[in-house]
């Protein structure tokens, strides 16, 4: 696993309103013993926002949902499930795959709807650091965008750029063929492309 990325709050107060930036109080992350993860629930915060890619869930400053609570725990729809994985945390999910952390470890899983389960990110830290990305470009390949300024348009650059960023802060994250990381890359040039 990389360090923990440089990722600050100022950093994604300069992309994401402060109230689409959703924190945990210090009386709920309890149960969440990765020190990194705790800090980015805490203080640096969970993009909730309008966006073509996540559905994030914007209760998790009130209550974590395990994914073993669930009517379809991860035992019953996955041949191989790693060890820990009902004490997830469910943080959202992309169309139709639900992202899940462990917060023992603070990594981040993708339990897809048609196939097993997979490393989406490295951290919690990396997979916010990773929608910053994004939404930092954002203005540059989204034809809706409604920002103050007007970039340049270059859905192209937006994507080389994102990819470079991305690999940077967690190589491993892309290394999957499988990741639904690609398609949302491939959104960014194509946004006729469905998630799927």
């Amino acid at each position: 696993m990389n360090s923990p990325s440089a990722l600050t709050r100022e950093m994604l107060e300069t992309v994401f309103a402060p109230d689409e930036l959703v924190t945990v109080p210090a009386g709920n992350v309890g149960v969440v013993v990765d020190s990194d993860a705790r800090e980015v629930l805490r203080t640096v915060g969970l993009p909730v926002w309008e966006n073509p890619w996540f559905d994030m869930d914007p209760e998790i400053a009130e209550r974590f949902e395990c994914v073993g609570d669930r009517e379809d725990p991860p035992a019953d729809r996955y041949s191989v499930v790693p060890p820990g994985a009902d004490r997830w945390i469910s943080i959202g999910m992309i169309p139709y795959d639900d992202i899940a952390f462990d917060p023992e470890t603070g990594t981040v899983y993708c339990l897809p709807d048609d196939s097993e389960i997979y490393v989406w990110n490295s951290s919690l830290r990396s997979f916010v650091h990773f929608l910053y990305i994004l939404q930092a470009e954002r203005p540059h390949f989204d034809v809706e965008w409604a920002g103050d300024a007007e970039p340049p348009f270059d859905p192209e650059g937006a994507r080389a750029r994102t990819l470079k960023a991305m690999t940077s802060v967690d190589p491993a994250a892309l290394k999957n063929p499988r990741s639904r990381w690609h398609s949302v890359l491939t959104y960014i040039t194509d946004p006729e492309h469905h998630l799927r």
